[in-house]
C-alpha cells in the first residue's frame, strides 16, 4: 500500500457535498440561527445543521436525485466550484462538518468504480486481538489489482470508520461512496443544484434484450436445471444486475476478521442491496474480485452471494427491471 504524507483535501466548495451544504441549506440554516442568542449561534450552529438538515438528513438528501435519466454527467470532483464559499461558511458549516482526511478521500474516490472501495467497521480494544487484525488487513491489502489502488480505496481508521455492524454510517461522513462515478454542477432556473446518471429500473432497455437473450440461451443449455428452478436459473443471469449496479464495496467487520473472509456488497444508484455475500479465500480475493468487475463487468455469483429480495423476480425493483413475459418463463 502506498503512503500518503499530506492527506488534505482540496480547496473549500470543491466537493460537490460542500456545495450542497452552502448553495442548498446555507439560508436555511442560517434563517433558523439567528433565532438563537449570539453566544449559541457560534457553538451550535452546526448542531442545528446536524439536528435538522445535516449530518444523517443532510447526506441522505444529497444522495436522493431526481429520479429522471441523466445523460453525459461526470463526476469531477476538483472543478471549479459553482459557488466560493467565504471564510466564515468555510469555518462554520464546512470544516465541522468532516476532516480534512475525510475530504482527501472524498476527493481521491476513482472515477471509474473498478475497484471497490475496502472499508474497515471493526476495531478491537484487546492488543493482540489488534495485532492480528492488522496483519489480516496487510494480508487482504496487499494482493494484485487491489494493491496499487489501495491508497486511494482502503478506508481504516479507528476514529473514523469504527462503525461496527452499522456499516452504513460510511455514507453519512463520505456520501461520495455511493457514486464514484456520477456528481456534476448543473443550472436550474436561478438554483445551482447537483444531479447525478441514476437510470430507474424500467429504463434499462438495451440491457434488458441481451437478459432475456441470455435466458433463452440458459433454456437451451441445462433443460433440467430449467424444469427444476426456472427462478433460480433466470437470477443467476446477472446481465440486468450488472446494469443496476452502481458500485461495489468490501468491508472488514468483525466476522470478516474471524472467517477470514471479506463481506462484499454491491449496490443500486439509491444505495440499496442487490447482491451481498461473503468472498471465500480459496477462491478469490478482494484483487481478483476487481478484476471480475473490471475485465468482465461480472458479479460474483450465487455461489457465493446472495440476491436481495427486492431484486427477486418477483420484488419490488426485480418486477420492474427483467420484466419478464409468458414467453420468457414457458418451458424450452
Amino acid at each position: 500500500m502506498s503512503d500518503v504524507d499530506d492527506q488534505t483535501g482540496p480547496l473549500w466548495g470543491r466537493l460537490g457535498v460542500e456545495q450542497y451544504l452552502i448553495v442548498r441549506y446555507l439560508i436555511y440554516i442560517w434563517a433558523l440561527a439567528v433565532t438563537l442568542t449570539w453566544h449559541r449561534q457560534t457553538g451550535t450552529v452546526f448542531l442545528l445543521k446536524c439536528q435538522i438538515s445535516n449530518g444523517k438528513d443532510l447526506c441522505l438528501d444529497f444522495l436522493t436525485p431526481p429520479l429522471e435519466p441523466k445523460q453525459d454527467c461526470e463526476r469531477k470532483p476538483t472543478i471549479t466550484p459553482l459557488r466560493e464559499p467565504t471564510a466564515e461558511e468555510i469555518d462554520t458549516i464546512l470544516r465541522p462538518y468532516r476532516c480534512e482526511k475525510l475530504r482527501w478521500h472524498a476527493d481521491n474516490i476513482s472515477m471509474n468504480a473498478v475497484c471497490p472501495m475496502l472499508l474497515r467497521t471493526h476495531y478491537t480494544k484487546n492488543a493482540d486481538d489488534k495485532k492480528r487484525h492488522d496483519k489480516i488487513m496487510e494480508e487482504w491489502i496487499n494482493v494484485d489489482l487491489f494493491e496499487e489502488e489501495a491508497w486511494w480505496a482502503v478506508l481504516d481508521d479507528v476514529n473514523l470508520f469504527d462503525f461496527g455492524s452499522e456499516w452504513r454510517r460510511i455514507y453519512d461522513v463520505l456520501p461520495e461512496i455511493a457514486y464514484p462515478i456520477s456528481f456534476r454542477g448543473v443550472e436550474e432556473g436561478d438554483q445551482n443544484i447537483l444531479q447525478d446518471n441514476y437510470t430507474e429500473p424500467q429504463d434499462h432497455v438495451e440491457m434488458r434484450a441481451f437478459f432475456k437473450r441470455d435466458i433463452a440461451n440458459a433454456k437451451q443449455y441445462d433443460p433440467e436445471a430449467w424444469y427444476n428452478d426456472r427462478e433460480s436459473v433466470i437470477e443467476s443471469i446477472g446481465t440486468l444486475q450488472v446494469a443496476a449496479t452502481y458500485t461495489f464495496m468490501v468491508i472488514a467487520d468483525e466476522e470478516a476478521f474471524e472467517s477470514r473472509r471479506l463481506y462484499i456488497i454491491y449496490l443500486d444508484g439509491l444505495r440499496r442491496i442487490i447482491r451481498e455475500g461473503r468472498i471465500e479465500p480459496d477462491y478469490y480475493n478482494i484483487g481478483t474480485v476487481a478484476g471480475l468487475w473490471g475485465n468482465c463487468c461480472a458479479l460474483l455469483g450465487p455461489e457465493y452471494t446472495s440476491l436481495n429480495e427486492m431484486y427477486r423476480i418477483n420484488g419490488e425493483i426485480g418486477k420492474e427491471l427483467y420484466q419478464l413475459t409468458e414467453e420468457d418463463l414457458a418451458d424450452p
